[in-house]
């Protein structure tokens, strides 16, 4: 039956282009055949010359690098290169890594305060704002190591910092142009197909719901406003008709505060209030910046004593709040109003933002925000608990980081921590290369726990903290909670999850961690245009105490207002599109498994006894189907969340993602080409994504992975919100043509393997 979104199949995406197209600050890049993605790892050329952009911890942004190259031309020194960090504690981590390197390397560090460098237009917020970043210099020969620092920490600016910087010092204009006035590859206006005028990027809401949000037939799934396009308003009042300058003053305590201004810098200015899709002109593409829906928007009216100090900040005031339930739906806020889209991404993964998508929130709901029970299944968590990071893996570096820092606090010496299962490579790299070490149960199944409990036995000093994912990337194992917490209990380790694949609504696996860590860039954000990451404290943990007190006393949101304010815009319906891909991932691996080869399973991989295999079970190419429905089942829906319609949940999910192997790598070459889906790194995109896992995450050391279960042939599919009888479609095909391809090896007499 029909899902409720329209997703479009993707366009030609040569290799190379953003992922997805036309898409400024795309998370992705399109690598499509499977020769792309070796001969990218393998440094050829003509990958290299077609790449206009990447995975943003991979490869470092046009924009980032054009930045890169002023601050060189500015403040280097014969022979160097530099990287450029969001803070001052940020750089010096750079330094400290680069210094722990053998030998070492020397680097120095130079802030640099980037303001606007344009003629007096009138525009006081663009002319007065300043964006500082920090850049780490070092030998241009030791750039592989800096780089490294760069992908392990996910500690650098983003796109938009850079886009930002560049804007001001006017290298290219608020439409993404250059001096030249043409614009950056990346900006290409998209043509909008036949079908396509009201949808936003990829969707539009197409249920029977739209008419309760205000929404017509055949119009985009906010109403008749487009997701992406924004207008300069009036400049005396906002979208409601409120008058700027009557607004409230706004206290100077919050927690999430915008970034110090010079004195006197706020004033009652324009509105910023996204217009109508059928008022603006166009197709409905992202813009290239928030320059419209940002820069053109008053900011709140301090209180005196703020605008004395020179610091503008926003207070978590339920009078701000009020302007923000005013904003937050069909557009994206302006950028004043950046630390309230922190508060309600920090309700919405504290799971105390009862919402639906597209329907507002009434002020005093709001107000009673922080008093709801919780959803994620503790007692007593509210946003207070949760933070903020630029990236996913920036959240797991500063989960590491935190753990180390209580235990100091505490006078203990920091022992090594436990890598248990086969994770994320920079999960892994993070605990080799920072801190005394780490110990890797690379498996991560419960006939590991004999030895891990010797580990910890063992352990002088005692084991810190033990890190797993639930479930597991690219096998889908889930490791076992309850019994890993009852070890933690017994020998005072801390735990941290990353749930990052379950994607929150799906398992509650904070009532047995300490920690829990998620890639907001995933399945939260969905339009894999925005970086982000988030880190929670069980305030039922016991260590509790030690975290949050080194949790706040270390803690700095350097996570960047422009890249929060579209976060927050993408992930108000998180919820309702991880039910879609629930069902979407489990309809085509429940397809997929019809046509495995029979034989023994895989390690940790239960077969569903009622699978009615296909008839040409000769011919079948598929090894193994890795999802969390067979892989481990028990330990996943032991922490399987209960349902919750009231949030659009009436039964939790396995997840969007799962792995197929194949008999050869003939096979998997094949359907790997034949799939018409997007193809590149990522994953939790609202559009459908696979990739060549093993080859792109693990090319340098395949026989390594492979003695963990990872076999070089994987194919990892993330899926998305197409229509189901389009995906099934797509794996039927992909499936015959790596068939037929084997079929054909075989009577040609090759040796197929």
């Amino acid at each position: 039956m029909p899902s409720g979104f329209r997703v479009q199949p993707p366009p030609d995406t040569p290799v190379g282009s953003l992922v997805p197209a036309h898409t400024p600050h795309a998370v992705s890049v399109s690598l499509p055949t499977w020769q792309d993605n070796v001969d990218y790892e393998e440094g050829e050329q003509r990958i290299k010359d077609a790449m206009t952009s990447g995975y943003p911890r991979f490869f470092i942004h046009h924009r980032i690098q054009r930045l890169a190259d002023l601050a060189c031309a500015r403040f280097a020194q014969p022979d160097e290169l530099c990287i450029l960090l969001p803070t001052e504690s940020t750089a010096r981590g750079c330094s400290d890594f680069l210094a722990s390197r053998s030998p070492p390397v020397p680097s120095r560090n130079v802030p640099w305060a980037v303001q606007s460098t344009l003629p007096d237009t009138g525009d006081a917020a663009n002319r007065t704002r300043t964006v500082t970043v920090h850049a780490c210099f070092f030998p241009a020969a030791d750039f592989a190591a800096a780089k490294q620092y760069w992908q392990h920490t996910g500690e650098g600016i983003s796109s938009r910092v850079a886009e930002r910087c560049l804007i001001l010092l006017g290298e290219i204009d608020a439409d993404g142009h250059d001096g030249s006035g043409s614009a950056s590859p990346t900006h290409a206006t998209p043509s909008v197909g036949e079908g396509q005028a009201d949808a936003t990027r990829f969707y539009v809401n197409g249920s029977s719901n739209a008419a309760a949000s205000g929404s017509g037939s055949g119009i985009g799934r906010y109403g008749s406003k487009s997701r992406y396009q924004v207008a300069k308003g009036s400049a005396s009042t906002d979208a409601a008709g409120i008058d700027l300058a009557a607004r409230p003053t706004i206290a100077s305590k919050s927690r999430y505060s915008t970034s110090k201004v010079r004195k006197n810098s706020y004033s009652a200015g324009a509105s910023g209030a996204a217009t109508p899709a059928s008022e603006a002109s166009g197709s409905s593409s992202e813009p290239p910046s928030l320059s419209a829906s940002v820069d053109q928007l008053a900011p709140p009216v301090l209180s005196s004593a703020a605008a004395t100090n020179g610091v503008g900040a926003v207070e978590q005031d339920e009078d701000v709040l009020a302007r923000y339930v005013e904003e937050r739906y069909g557009r994206n806020l302006d950028l004043s109003l950046a630390p309230l889209a922190k508060l309600a991404m920090r309700r919405r993964i504290a799971g105390v933002l009862c919402e639906q998508p597209g329907e507002a929130i009434p002020v005093e709901d709001m107000r009673g925000a922080r008093a709801e029970e919780s959803t994620r299944g503790v007692q007593g968590l509210t946003e207070d608990d949760v933070w903020l990071y630029p990236c996913g893996m920036n959240a797991i570096f500063h989960a590491h980081q935190v753990a180390m820092e209580a235990h100091r606090r505490k006078g203990k010496e920091v022992g090594k921590s436990v890598c248990f299962g086969f994770p994320y490579t920079d999960t892994l790299k993070i605990l080799e290369k920072w801190g005394p070490g780490c110990h890797f149960f690379g498996r991560g199944l419960a006939e590991d726990l004999p030895a891990l409990r010797r580990t910890l036995e063992a352990a002088d000093p005692p084991i810190l903290a033990l890190f797993c994912e639930f479930p597991s990337n690219p096998l889908l194992r889930s490791p076992p909670l309850l019994e890993l917490r009852k070890l933690a209990d017994e020998f005072g380790f801390m735990i941290v999850v990353d749930e990052t694949i379950a994607g929150f609504v799906n398992v509650e696996v904070l009532p047995p961690a300490d920690i829990v860590v998620s890639s907001l860039t995933k399945v939260f954000s969905g339009d894999s245009n925005v970086m982000g990451g988030s880190l929670v404290l069980n305030p039922k943990g016991p260590h509790y105490a030690a975290l949050k007190e080194a949790q706040e006393a270390t803690y700095e949101d350097a996570y960047f207002d422009e890249d929060a304010i579209y976060m927050e815009r993408n992930s108000r319906d998180f919820v309702a599109r991880i039910a879609q891909e629930n069902a979407n991932a489990e309809m085509i691996c429940d397809f997929v498994q019809t046509r495995r080869v029979p034989g023994p399973p895989a390690t940790g991989v239960e077969l569903p006894a009622d699978t009615q295999l296909a008839a040409d079970v000769d011919n079948f190419v598929v090894r193994e189907v890795y999802y969390p429905k067979y892989m481990t089942p028990a330990h996943y829906v032991a922490s399987l969340r209960p349902p919750n319609p009231t949030l659009g949940m009436p039964s939790s999910g396995f997840g969007a993602l799962f792995s197929l192997t194949f008999t050869s790598i003939l096979a998997s070459r094949t359907f790997f080409d034949a799939l018409p889906c997007y193809k590149g790194p990522s994953l939790g995109t609202n559009f459908t994504l696979a990739c060549p896992y093993t080859i792109l995450a693990h090319y340098t050391e395949l026989e390594w992975a492979k003695e963990w279960g990872v076999d070089k042939g994987l194919v990892r599919v993330s899926t998305g919100l197409e229509e189901p009888e389009l995906l099934r479609g797509w794996f039927e095909e992909a499936l015959n043509k790596a068939e037929q391809a084997v079929r054909e090896a075989k009577a040609r007499g090759e040796k197929v393997e």
